[in-house]
């Protein structure tokens, strides 16, 4: 399983960036332990596109929302949104020291064209508590299917529909009561990070 991982992680940190169109999984923000709750994040989510914003919220299920804005490419503005699912398969315990979920989801990335994304992959990570601060470090590999509707924001390396991979790491440092300093950075065939809050509403 090791050699596995490393595979994938090793193609999805060489693989050609999307250079187009702003995908809405770059940064995924899921791992096996995502803090529930609304999230607020600066997001740069495009390599050489402009600074944007980006608001999640997670009920405590197994579904994430998220909806942002922001400055594609061409200096024009783009909004993206999506839908992510996950669900734990691996809980640590004396053979396993880590917890695995798998993810998916299904987004949208709108300009002057648009840009439809479905992630299949796994969030791999661990939370632990050090006396009052919670850190879960995580990564999360993943397959990825693009299609492009329009002509101008897609690269010229790719097809109206392309398979690519991508690889997340993130980190939370959670603190009482209920909020949590967010961390997210993608490579591979989604070049993007940010960086923000989350907390319970309820």
């Amino acid at each position: 399983m090791r050699k596995t991982l490393l595979t994938v992680a090793g193609l999805a940190l060489f693989a050609v960036p999307v250079h187009g169109q702003i995908a809405w999984d770059g940064p995924l923000l899921v791992s096996p332990d995502t803090p529930p709750g609304w999230g607020l994040y600066l997001v740069d989510p495009e390599y050489d596109a402009g600074i944007g914003f980006l608001t999640t919220w997670r009920g405590g299920g197994d579904l994430g929302f998220r909806l942002g804005i922001a400055e594609d490419r061409g200096d024009d503005l783009a909004v993206y949104g999506g839908i992510d699912y996950s669900r734990r398969i691996v809980t640590y315990g004396n053979d396993f020291p880590l917890n695995i979920s798998w993810v998916t989801g299904v987004g949208f990335g709108m300009g002057d064209d648009a840009l439809i994304s479905l992630p299949l992959g796994i969030a791999i990570g661990r939370a632990f508590q050090a006396e009052s601060v919670m850190f879960n470090p995580s990564f999360a590999p993943r397959m990825v299917l693009d299609a492009w509707l329009g002509d101008d924001d897609r690269p010229r390396d790719h097809d109206d529909i392309n398979l690519g991979l991508a690889l997340d790491f993130g980190l939370d440092i959670g603190f009482d009561p209920g909020w949590a300093i967010r961390f997210g950075v993608s490579g591979g065939d989604r070049d993007a990070l940010a960086i923000g809050i989350s907390f319970q509403v309820l």
